[in-house]
């Protein structure tokens, strides 16, 4: 559980500054619903870190929460656009098809949640920070 833990600190970092930095502030004008999936997820993994660090009875939960938001958030982003470079199309023109670093990051994003939520769902006992 402590990497899952930790894993928390990048994940904010993805979900906040990775956005902002790759898509910009004004993307909300173009498309504020993924801009916002990705704010809200930065938010739950806060709550969960904060939660953890304070020993909360509701870490794991909150812990739970982030990262099936987190797998089932990024799972039409990168299955569409994985899909979408193996047919040779672009299906969004703000995604484009031949973009590889943003199917391994979303691939990357995925994969990770997807093996700490298996973490958090197979955990038995909390193990915070401090044991």
């Amino acid at each position: 559980m402590k990497f899952v833990y930790y894993m928390t600190y990048p994940m904010i970092l993805i979900y906040t500054l990775g956005e902002t930095l790759r898509r910009g502030v004004d993307y909300f004008s173009i498309n504020a619903t993924t801009m916002l999936e990705d704010y809200s997820a930065a938010v739950f993994f806060i709550l969960a870190t904060w939660a953890w660090v304070k020993a909360n009875e509701n870490a794991e939960k909150l812990m739970l929460l982030a990262w099936a938001y987190a797998a089932g958030g990024m799972f039409v982003p990168f299955f569409a656009h994985l899909e979408a470079f193996l047919r040779g199309v672009t299906f969004r023109e703000d995604h484009i098809h031949t973009d590889v670093g943003s199917i391994v990051l979303k691939g990357s994003v995925w994969v990770i949640s997807v093996i700490c939520l298996f973490i958090v769902m197979r955990s038995n006992k909390s193990q915070y920070p401090s044991s």
